[in-house]
């Protein structure tokens, strides 16, 4: 078993000489003086929580990436997850190559240090795992520790659409990426698929309910990250986007799943996430948004939250190329 954790630094010569071992860098106690990244970690105190939960429903949509993917990543030489999280895509990965692929690289990078510790504990390769894996603490918009031309395959399962920079994550994701034909892949959640579903019987989309109590606590509630994950919803926003930052060949999939929560979890999941309004509310607020999702799940207003719910998780799946520069 392949698995290596070091610094997204470590890699960059200019300042090699000034930097800790990756042992510092890495997962190391809280007395030493932690990178920029780990002293905002918004993402580290839903880690855990993440990791049980919510990987639940990105891991299926990481497997249908995977399979899109599965004759690209057979014969790459250094496969780059972008916002790997607690590790989703890499489960799907060991899926689809249970023995891994020998001479491969695939590098799981993330801005939070404490997504990273939990993907580390969750992604598990047996013996004789066949690809290196490396656990790399990343900025996104930037990449300082991948270098230039290096990567033949990037992948984003539910982060790049997250980044309020774009034109910066875009760049930097195009300057590691090999050209031509160095492929990105990225998977961004579908919003308003909710009375499709409902028409058919289905019930509603999690997505759509993650949006209700922040809207209820605050009307037009909005970010430029929330601005940001209604582009990458839309089909012909995405071809687009991607046409003008340098890649071709652009193909979008829609994937669809269902899952089973519990009302509980479902609603702590919602309160912790980073981007919402909810934790920060008022208590009178706070109930004013449960309410407002307990009525959305139920349509009728009968919902037993006591009982297990059937959602509905909707995704685009997009395949680029990269052009030459």
């Amino acid at each position: 078993m392949a698995i290596i954790c070091r610094s997204s630094k470590l890699i960059c010569s200019a300042a090699r000489s000034s930097l800790p071992s990756p042992t510092d860098l890495r997962l190391s106690p809280a007395s030493r003086l932690a990178p920029m990244s780990e002293r905002h970690d918004s993402w580290r105190a839903t880690a855990a929580m993440y990791c049980c939960e919510g990987a639940r429903i990105t891991e299926l949509h990481g497997a249908n990436l995977l399979t899109l993917l599965r004759a690209d990543i057979a014969k790459a030489s250094t496969v780059l997850d972008v916002g790997c999280g607690t590790g989703a895509f890499a489960k799907a990965y060991m899926h689809q190559f249970p023995r891994g692929v020998a001479g491969q690289k695939l590098i799981l990078s993330d801005l939070s240090a404490g997504m990273l510790e939990k993907a580390k504990e969750s992604v598990r390769p047996p013996d004789g795992f066949q690809t290196e894996i490396v656990f790399q603490e990343e900025d996104c918009t930037a990449l300082q520790g991948i270098e230039s031309d290096s990567v033949d395959v990037v992948v984003s399962l539910f982060g790049v659409f997250l980044v309020p920079d774009q034109e910066a994550a875009f760049k930097a994701i195009q300057r590691v990426l090999k050209k031509p034909g160095g492929v990105f892949a990225n998977a961004s959640w579908v919003f308003g698929m909710s009375s499709t579903f409902v028409n058919a019987g289905l019930g509603v989309s999690i997505q759509d309910a993650f949006q209700v109590p922040v809207e209820a606590i605050e009307p037009g509630f909005s970010s430029v990250a929330h601005a940001t994950m209604m582009k990458w919803a839309d089909k012909a926003v995405i071809e687009k986007m991607l046409a003008e930052h340098k890649f071709d060949s652009t193909q979008v999939y829609r994937a669809v799943h269902s899952s089973a929560w519990e009302f509980a979890v479902l609603w702590d999941m919602m309160v912790k996430n980073p981007m919402s309004n909810i934790s920060s509310a008022s208590e009178e607020n706070v109930q004013r948004g449960k309410d407002a999702l307990i009525k959305f799940l139920s349509q009728d207003g009968s919902l037993n939250i006591e009982k297990p719910l059937l959602l509905f998780s909707v995704s685009n799946l997009s395949v680029a190329r990269s052009c030459l520069s």
